[in-house]
């Protein structure tokens, strides 16, 4: 029996290299409204990054083109200014209408696009938001707007997650994997990628899967290992002063220029002063790496908790250890001293510390 599980699962490899390996041609023909001189066509690397590959002239408002690509890749067809229509290869024909907005093309294109119009939602609130934080006459209230932010972001995503589920038989799981990997802990991404899966071999699953190794760093059951840091005051501490004590430790990684940081640390503050009274505490870690600048992102943040640094910035032995390359970031170690979740963030940290403290 597991032989046969095992050439199942080298059988069903094959079969997604294969497809995602083999070329594919592209046919794409559109019309355009008065004074677009050309459109381009792109490859999509991540999600915001993009090479050129090719452009058409417009005749009488018209144009054609046509090529190969690796099966599946992920291109976008539109103008310089940034609106354009993505797709990923398939052998379908491509019909764009930037006149009208509208896009035809095979199900799997037009159903990424129904997703895509449907995630723009949260993009276009998240810009919304954030203009809104510049125009705030008070740092209460764009504490407040910032939070907003937070919940949208938490938000956006929960539906990446659902689309993850809702595409596991393919290509789509694999753009939505590589936007929400960043907030998966290293149980839910190593469920998500799947070796069996259609789009396992996908470009697009690379970052993912760096970053599931990356979380084997900070994989759960492992003990914690402990590190020398200092206090505002210069004086060294070591974590397992705290850790490994008979509570519940949040170690958060954070940073005084790190916006993402300012609008979580709210969920933070929250969290400890709900169950602190229970055997829980935060020790914030900064990853500054100047002592004024830690200083005053202790200050502007609000931050009660124990604070400790490097001041070593990316170079922080502790964040590598960990494999911690973006923040906020945060390991939760229980009272034995060992590692029972990390990057907790928004719902996430409170549904956490809620089964812990309120079974």
């Amino acid at each position: 029996m597991r032989k046969q599980r095992f050439i199942a699962f080298i059988l069903a490899t094959i079969v997604s290299l294969g497809a995602i390996a083999q070329e594919r041609e592209y046919t794409i023909s559109g019309v355009v409204p008065d004074g677009m001189g050309k459109v381009y066509l792109y490859k999509s690397e991540g999600l915001s990054d993009r090479v050129y590959l090719d452009s058409a002239i417009i005749v009488d408002g018209k144009f054609a083109m046509k090529g190969k690509q690796p099966a599946y890749e992920l291109l976008s067809i539109g103008d310089k200014g940034g609106h354009s229509f993505m797709f990923f290869v398939d052998g379908e024909p491509i019909t764009v209408d930037f006149v009208h907005d509208t896009f035809s093309a095979s199900k799997l294109n037009e159903k990424l696009q129904v997703c895509m119009d449907e995630d723009n939602v949260y993009t276009e609130n998240f810009y919304r938001l954030f203009m809104a934080t510049k125009k705030a006459e008070s740092e209460a209230e764009k504490r407040k707007i910032e939070q907003q932010i937070a919940a949208n972001n938490e938000a956006m995503n929960e539906r990446a997650r659902h689309m993850i589920q809702e595409n596991h038989d393919n290509v789509i799981a694999a753009y939505y994997l590589n936007s929400v990997s960043g907030y998966m802990d290293y149980e839910e991404l190593s469920a998500a990628i799947d070796s069996t899966t259609y789009y396992f071999n996908h470009p697009l699953m690379n970052e993912a899967k760096q970053r599931l190794q990356v979380l084997q760093l900070r994989q759960v059951g492992k003990p914690l290992t402990d590190a020398v840091l200092a206090e505002p005051n210069g004086k060294n501490h070591q974590l397992s002063e705290w850790c490994g004590k008979g509570k519940y430790v949040l170690i958060d990684f954070w940073a005084s220029w790190c916006r993402p940081c300012r609008m979580e640390m709210p969920n933070v503050i929250q969290n400890y002063e709900r169950f602190r009274d229970r055997g829980f505490m935060v020790l914030a870690v900064s990853i500054d790496d100047k002592k004024s600048a830690w200083l005053r992102g202790i200050k502007d943040f609000g931050t009660p908790f124990i604070q400790l640094s490097e001041l070593k910035g990316r170079n922080s032995e502790l964040a590598a250890t960990y494999g911690i390359t973006t923040i906020p970031a945060n390991l939760l170690i229980d009272p034995q001293g060992r590692i029972i979740a990390a990057d907790l963030r928004g719902k996430a940290l409170t549904r956490k510390l809620e089964s812990l403290f309120e079974q």
